[in-house]
């Protein structure tokens, strides 16, 4: 890889979303259901009636990404540690507060707090990257920026680990929204923990053990990709309870 793609790919790994707009679609609207009737409507005062709406919310923070006045927003997706690490150490993985993990806690007390628009902007926040933490590779490895250094190969062409994980694994899982959120539902395992930190290392353990069985610059195996495909059901199952446990005590 050259010095220019590795620059290019490291402005880029700051501020990459998690499962594309389908999965974090597929995980809002799977966790909308589980929501209590008091969350519902702390939820729908904010964004909005219905379910739409926050399937909709789910996306924004990847949607803003464009406009300068968010950019402050753009390091909060994703939280990278050394390779040989199995905790998250804060002073280590989220310097200045500037991780996904810190930013689940943040954003937490501000929708709790706020403003009504600080409110709003909180929510969507949690909806959002409450999902990109189940992602293995946002707790990925600082070495090679959360799989976006790391290029594998994929029905023919090159993709980073990153991307293949973000998109392509998503896809194979479903193509549309609400049969995708109906398949995780159906498929769900009782699923534990409401501690942002432990969702991280979970993630991240994940990562180290599983999903750098990719060769580098190799095309993926048919054993990869069902070992992966079995990872993203998990992980959209694991991301959509939590999202709906997180906000039903979280007013």
């Amino acid at each position: 890889m050259t010095k220019l793609m590795c620059i290019t790919l490291l402005i880029f790994s700051q501020w990459a979303g998690a499962f594309s707009d389908l999965g974090h679609k597929m995980v809002a609207a799977a966790a909308w259901p589980q929501l209590t009737p008091f969350a519902k409507q702390s939820v729908e005062r904010l964004l909005g009636a219905g379910e739409e709406n926050f399937i909709k919310a789910s996306v924004w923070a990847d949607r803003i990404k464009s406009n300068e006045d968010f950019n402050y927003l753009k390091p909060l997706h994703y939280v990278n540690m050394p390779k040989a690490a199995r905790t998250y150490v804060k002073s280590r993985d989220c310097k200045r507060n500037k991780c996904v993990v810190e930013a689940i806690k943040d954003f937490s007390r501000i929708a709790r707090s706020g403003s009504e628009k600080e409110q709003t902007l909180a929510l969507r926040m949690l909806i959002h990257l409450i999902a990109d933490v189940h992602q293995p590779l946002h707790a990925g490895l600082y070495e090679d920026r959360g799989g976006n250094w790391y290029e594998i190969k994929y029905q023919g062409k090159s993709v980073t680990l990153h991307k293949f994980w973000d998109n392509h694994l998503v896809k194979r899982f479903d193509s549309d929204v609400l049969s995708g959120a109906e398949k995780i539902r159906a498929n769900s395992n009782n699923v534990s923990g409401t501690n942002p930190v432990a969702w991280a290392e979970e993630s991240h353990g994940i990562t180290v053990n599983s999903v750098y069985l990719a060769q580098e610059n190799k095309a993926l195996n048919d054993e990869y990709l069902l070992m992966a495909d079995g990872i993203m059901q998990q992980q959209l199952n694991r991301a959509s309870q939590r999202l709906a446990m997180w906000l039903n005590t979280l007013w």
